[in-house]
């Protein structure tokens, strides 16, 4: 049975529907898993270079779908940060990891689909996807603080480590809505959204091993640029 293009609304632009399409197609199939022609299909536009016109290549279509979904989860991020400082819990882990995770979790298209937690979660398990994703850091300023208030909580875990052990947690975080894109509408949910959270934590906070550590110092990585001095 095929599946039906997304819906013809007249008052979003050719560009967002191109966005909407290729972000749920590549979380589908994955970063370069659907072709242009897919995409612009998908889209309802009879135009196979419409995404050629409106990004120019793959890595400008991927930028497009994160400056377009970002700053929502950013404002997000922002809100349970002031409710974190306002309950003094900025140095705790767990509550810096749900302004971390839970908007991303949350985070639904109008119709109720979690497509850009797969978007992401294909950007992470895919080399190709992070080589895309590089360099859009800056789309993601309260992200970046709530690492650095975690660097400042957690020193005995250094920075180049601990950023590792988000990319590994990012991906544990998205498995638990890999298959459940709908609304959470049930305690059961909620319940494994609040277990993510807590694997999350003890994750990112468990001890260092010697080998590690060894390691960490023959490679210099260690001596990375230390985290900005967190704000508060």
């Amino acid at each position: 049975m095929t599946r039906a293009a997304l819906p013809h609304r007249s008052d979003i632009s050719l560009a967002d529907k191109l966005i909407d399409a290729a972000e749920m197609l590549y979380a589908k199939h994955g970063i370069g898993g659907a072709s242009f022609r897919q995409i612009s299909v998908e889209a309802g536009s009879a135009n196979n270079y419409a995404v050629q016109y409106h990004f120019g290549d793959l890595a400008g279509l991927v930028r497009a779908v994160l400056e377009n979904r970002m700053p929502e989860l950013e404002r997000r991020r922002a809100a349970l940060l002031a409710k974190a400082k306002e309950a003094d819990r900025l140095g705790d882990l767990r509550t810096l990891n749900e302004v971390l995770y839970r908007p991303l979790m949350e985070y639904t298209n109008a119709r109720g689909e979690r497509w850009f937690a797969r978007f992401i979660l294909a950007l992470f398990t895919s080399p190709m996807g992070l080589s895309l994703a590089s360099g859009t850091e800056g789309q993601a300023p309260v992200s970046a603080h709530v690492l650095d208030l975690q660097y400042a909580a957690h020193p005995e875990v250094p920075p180049i480590l601990l950023h590792e052990r988000h990319r590994m947690v990012v991906t544990m975080i998205l498995m638990t809505v890999l298959n459940r894109h709908k609304l959470f509408d049930n305690e059961l949910d909620a319940a494994l959204i609040d277990n993510a959270l807590d694997m999350a934590t003890a994750a990112v906070s468990a001890p260092v091993n010697k080998a590690v550590r060894s390691l960490l110092k023959k490679t210099k990585t260690t001596g990375a640029e230390p985290p900005r001095k967190p704000r508060r």
